[in-house]
This record gives C-alpha cells, sequence and structure tokens, in this order.
C-alpha cells in the first residue's frame, strides 16, 4: 500500500504557532448513503479472515537482537538509517485475550496522505481492531483531509459504526487525503 499513514522520518515537525489549538472531535458527516451490490457484499464479509492467527488475540511483542549489516555495507546503512540502524528487530508472538486486561486504553491518531490506494480503509480497519483488542475502551480519531487536518485540528472520533461503514472498501473516502507537507523551516 502506497498510502503513508504518518510523517516518514524524511519529515520534520511544524512548529507548535502552526498546529490548531482544537481538542474537540469534528461531528461526522462523510458517512455512506448508499451501497452497489458489491460493497453490500464486501460490507457483510468477515475481516478476521485474512488476520494471522499471531494477531488474533492480544499479540506479545518479542524484542530480539538486531539484525547485523555485513560489515561491507555497515557504515552507508548507518548513514543513511542513523535513527533505526543497530534497533533490535520486533516481533509479534501469540498471546491471549486474558493478556489484555493489565493495559491501559490507548488513543492513537491516523492520517493518510497521498493517493488513493485500494487498501486504505482496511488498514485503518486493522488499526482500529488492533487498538480495541489491546483494550476495548482505546480511542481511534482520524485526521480529515490529510496532513492539512493535522494542522487546523479537524478530526474525528472513530466509532465502529463509522468503521463498520467502510471495511473491505477501497479508497480513503472515510478520512479524505492531501499532499500537504508537514515540515517548517526550523
Amino acid at each position: 500500500i502506497s498510502a503513508r499513514l504518518a510523517c516518514t522520518a524524511a519529515c520534520r515537525r511544524p512548529s507548535l504557532d502552526a498546529m490548531a489549538p482544537k481538542t474537540e472531535y469534528t461531528p461526522y458527516s462523510r458517512a455512506r448513503q448508499a451501497y452497489s451490490a458489491l460493497q453490500k457484499e464486501r460490507l457483510s464479509s468477515p475481516c478476521d479472515v485474512y488476520l494471522p492467527s499471531v494477531l488474533r488475540e492480544a499479540p506479545k511483542v518479542v524484542a530480539k537482537e538486531a539484525i547485523p549489516a555485513s560489515a561491507k555495507d555497515a557504515e552507508a546503512i548507518r548513514g543513511l538509517f542513523p535513527a533505526t540502524y543497530d534497533t533490535p528487530l520486533v516481533e509479534f508472538a501469540a498471546g491471549d485475550a486474558s493478556t489484555a486486561s493489565g493495559h491501559q486504553p490507548l488513543k492513537v491518531g491516523v492520517v493518510l496522505s497521498g493517493g488513493q490506494a485500494p487498501g486504505g480503509h482496511n488498514v485503518i480497519a486493522g488499526i482500529f481492531d488492533g487498538v480495541k483488542r489491546w483494550h476495548p475502551e482505546s480511542e481511534m480519531i482520524g485526521f480529515l483531509d490529510g496532513p492539512h487536518g493535522v494542522f487546523t485540528g479537524n478530526f474525528v472520533k472513530i466509532t465502529d459504526e463509522i468503521m463498520d461503514g467502510f471495511r473491505n472498501t477501497g479508497g480513503f473516502d472515510m478520512l479524505g487525503s492531501g499532499r500537504h507537507k508537514i515540515e517548517s523551516e526550523e
């Protein structure tokens, strides 16, 4: 998927003055009113059949040793990826629902940037389902119309009702996208 769900390491943080002070959710007004026969069939399909078994419950994160680069390429790779070179390898291991009971609720934000991609809604659905499995009271917010929504404070709380209206449907209609850059001269 070519969609970027978060600013990459190459992006720079905007000044705090450029950020919108808005902290209230925007009422959601993009719900689909009509569905084609194909969309209705996709909406009724269970998404979890595509989920790897290791992620079905509350997966455990297992940190392992960093994978060493060949001696010949080590310095070049370190120069290209200074923030991630020598970081541990992380894998997911199967957990169970009882491990989720000790987790604190999360508040996760998602922003879409760039052009349309066929699996955009299912990426958001996967994140949504994952944070809800982590803790049922976790919240997910979606910034509307790409990075501009981050700057202007234009965001919605993604609910089960909103998410279920876009599962297994392509595109970025739920949140919209944009090509604004998250950067500044600072």
